[in-house]
């Protein structure tokens, strides 16, 4: 308690030049939470504090914040609030991308009839195997191309955007977030697109043959020839689909503000 007593004195003491740290390390500490790769629920909560800890330890010095600028109490309660809020919207718009996968995946397993295989995966709920196997391989390629180095310079760039303490926008980021999601689902739909044409003329072909020939079972004749020779086509389409995610990511991160 003594030892509690003297470190509450002494940030009380000098809170305007304490202030600032919390305020960027609230910022980092959300966005680190979202990050795909160093966010996944997977990776230990302690672990992604201490990495969010770690990175504004380095990125203080670069945020080039005034420690003799006049804080209140009230002042900085509301901007740790704005913190927050930039943090999650920077966040949120990379942790999309990883939900395009999740969406593409689900989309694929109504195409391939697996939609019933559910499972735990990377988030809380459960997920076709798909889905999973697309969003653990997408994360896997951020990290192997240092994508998440990428964000970290990201979010030093925020700050030229958005200073610290500073009221955020709330029209244009809904705006934002309204255009971004339309895109994102679109995009979703365009890497299940080769499924979604097969399974498409799948269904067309199936109708043929039921129409010629009514005493058939086409549904135990088709649906383990659609889910054999989708996985074959998702074998094939897979550096594509990937490709193409990779390439909206990049551009996400582009253009970000």
């Amino acid at each position: 308690m003594d030892f509690l007593n003297i470190i509450s004195d002494l940030v009380m003491g000098n809170y305007t030049a304490v202030f600032p740290a919390i305020a960027v390390f609230t910022r980092m500490s959300i966005f680190v939470f979202l990050l795909p790769g160093l966010g996944e629920t997977a990776i230990s909560v302690r672990i992604r504090l201490v990495t969010a800890l770690l990175i504004t330890m380095l990125i203080l010095p670069f945020v080039g914040i005034d420690a003799n600028t006049g804080w209140s109490i009230s002042t900085m309660a509301a901007a740790i609030g704005f913190e927050a809020f930039y943090g999650f919207a920077l966040g949120f718009g990379l942790r999309m991308m990883v939900f395009v996968l999740q969406i593409a995946g689900s989309i694929i397993s109504q195409c391939l009839s697996l939609t019933q295989v559910f499972g735990g995966g990377m988030t809380t709920e459960p997920n076709t195997t798909i889905s999973t196997i697309l969003m653990l391989s997408g994360v896997t390629l951020l990290l192997s191309l240092d994508m998440h180095i990428k964000a970290v310079s990201l979010m030093v760039q925020s700050y030229d955007i958005f200073p610290l303490a500073t009221t955020p926008d709330f029209d244009k980021t809904a705006y934002w977030v309204a255009q971004k999601s339309a895109a994102y689902f679109a995009l979703a739909v365009t890497l299940a697109l080769p499924l979604l044409v097969f399974n498409f003329i799948y269904n067309l072909m199936l109708g043929f043959v039921n129409k010629a020939m009514p005493q058939l079972m086409v549904s135990f004749v088709g649906m383990p020839f659609v889910t054999g020779a989708g996985i074959v086509l998702l074998a094939l389409c897979i550096s594509g689909i990937f490709t193409v995610w990779l390439n909206g990511y990049s551009a996400l991160m582009a253009d970000m503000f």
